[in-house]
């Protein structure tokens, strides 16, 4: 997979949030968890979205069957991961901490998630 990871739409993101969540699933399978409901069209567009993530590399198709089975190639963290540094080099000259503090100036955190946090910089100490 490239350094720099393809960008991906919010619809494309919501099908890879199927796949992490359900790997190795039909395209009809797809459908009916975004849509709740199967049609030709919804078919061909989560189909054609498909074959977009996999030329992005996002994605991998097992064509053994009848009905092809996906499956995300990169699971969530890593995606996120790479997300985030995206950001950080867009945004802040690449510099992590500065991202980090915005986030954590503009969040809400309850006392669990400031604990985490706290955890997690002992750790990296």
């Amino acid at each position: 997979m490239p350094k720099r990871m393809a960008t991906v739409t919010d619809t494309e993101l919501s099908i890879l949030a199927v796949l992490w969540e359900r790997p190795a699933v039909t395209v009809r399978e797809i459908v009916e968890s975004l849509y709740r409901r199967h049609s030709p069209s919804l078919h061909a567009t989560v189909k054609s979205l498909l074959d977009r993530l996999a030329e992005k590399g996002y994605v991998a198709s097992d064509r053994a069957d009848f009905a092809h089975r996906y499956s995300a190639r990169v699971d969530r963290q890593t995606f996120v991961g790479q997300q985030l540094r995206q950001l950080a080099e867009t945004h802040f000259g690449g510099s992590i901490a500065p991202m980090m503090l915005a986030l954590v100036d503009q969040a809400r955190l309850g006392k669990s998630e400031r604990d985490e946090i706290r955890r997690i910089i002992q750790e990296i100490e």
